[in-house]
């Protein structure tokens, strides 16, 4: 699971869908890294720009 503020997606001068597709194609790709290294590298993929504050949480539930 994902948790973030929508400083994360929002830039100026885009689109929120554009940032949602960016945020989905970047994370899709990192699923199966460690969680620290998920959030470091969807932080640093995301276009500087925004000028809102991010807060971004990544959870994994453990399988039954």
């Amino acid at each position: 699971m994902l948790f973030y503020t929508d400083g994360l997606i929002e830039i100026p001068g885009s689109d929120l869908d554009t940032g949602l597709a960016r945020l989905r194609r970047h994370a899709l790709a990192l699923a199966h890294t460690p969680l620290d290294t998920l959030c470091d590298e969807l932080l640093a993929r995301m276009p500087p720009g925004s000028t809102d504050d991010v807060a971004l949480l990544a959870l994994r539930l453990p399988e039954p």
